[in-house]
């Protein structure tokens, strides 16, 4: 079983190995491990060249997520969203992501390590989805690797204007389709999410601020994600084992996992039986084992 690694700034000695001196992580042996690549390894041998870790600026300011999806895990999740072909190339950046992460701290660093990387894959195997390229056409690796490359909703089937709401009243000319990494709907939304970053006159008036800012697109996205919806319970709490379902949940046949996730976030196109969207839904599932993978094989983390 290898040492655990805890993070602190110590200088490094020079060795024949690490011929320059750096910061350095503390094992639990008093062993140091000079910080080789950015983000954060843990169970490092004393030595070991490939070990990483999370000091001397190796993280990248995103709090528990960028020790967990470093820049290398980033670019090999979604291999081709800065492909030409897809209309929001060059969008979605690793630095946005990370500095919309540090408004959410619990995100990706609720739990041990197993809960907290299966809340990343989760998060990127529905935000994926729900922004993929070549669904039905058979692109290049499949559908479910073209993540990342739409940042609006394509032929939206309405205004998604709820003119009963009144404390996030719809903006004549605006609509409130689908942007961002998890396709933020509906006026009030909009609104409450401006609301929380005390942007609510804006992004209820200006909602194309989600296609020009991948700031605000992550922070949008982190924001659904974190925060419990109407009625429903919010996925991070569902995939941090916080959420118990009710007897009527459960009457429902909802239960905590992925399927629930899928609910509070697409379940308007879910109940209907074998319908083609649902059925996407499904195969996306498969998502979250190729993220898994990923994490593992670059994280070393079994």
């Amino acid at each position: 079983m290898h040492s655990a690694m805890q993070c602190e700034k110590q200088p490094c000695s020079a060795t024949a190995m690490f011929p320059t001196a750096q910061w350095c992580c503390r094992g639990a042996n008093n062993d140091y491990y000079r910080h080789k690549k950015i983000g954060f390894r843990s169970n490092c041998n004393k030595g070991d060249a490939g070990c990483g870790c999370c000091c001397g600026g190796g993280s990248d300011g995103g709090g528990g997520l960028s020790s967990i999806v470093t820049r290398e895990v980033f670019e090999e999740m979604l291999p081709y969203r800065n492909d030409p072909r897809c209309p929001a190339a060059g969008f979605y950046t690793y630095e946005a992501l990370m500095a919309a992460a540090k408004a959410y701290p619990a995100f990706a660093a609720t739990g041990d390590d197993a809960t907290r990387k299966r809340e990343v894959a989760a998060f990127f195997g529905q935000t994926s989805h729900e922004t993929a390229a070549g669904r039905g056409r058979n692109p290049p690796g499949g559908p479910f690797v073209w993540g990342y490359c739409y940042n609006k909703e394509v032929k939206p089937l309405s205004e998604y204007c709820d003119g009963t709401n009144q404390q996030f009243p719809c903006v004549p000319g605006q609509k409130y389709y689908g942007r961002g990494p998890i396709q933020l709907t509906w006026n009030y939304n909009y609104g409450q999410f401006g609301a929380a970053i005390g942007k609510e006159k804006e992004m209820l008036e200006n909602p194309d601020l989600l296609l020009t800012d991948a700031l605000l697109a992550f922070q949008s996205a982190l924001w659904f994600w974190m925060t419990p919806q109407r009625s429903m319970p919010s996925c991070h709490d569902v995939i941090v084992g916080a959420w118990m379902p009710s007897a009527r949940d459960k009457e429902a046949g909802r239960f905590p996992g992925y399927g629930v996730i899928t609910n509070i976030i697409n379940g308007g196109q879910c109940g209907r039986g074998r319908n083609a969207t649902c059925l996407e839904l499904i195969t996306a599932t498969i998502l979250i084992a190729t993220i898994r993978r990923i994490l593992e094989r670059i994280l070393y983390i079994k």
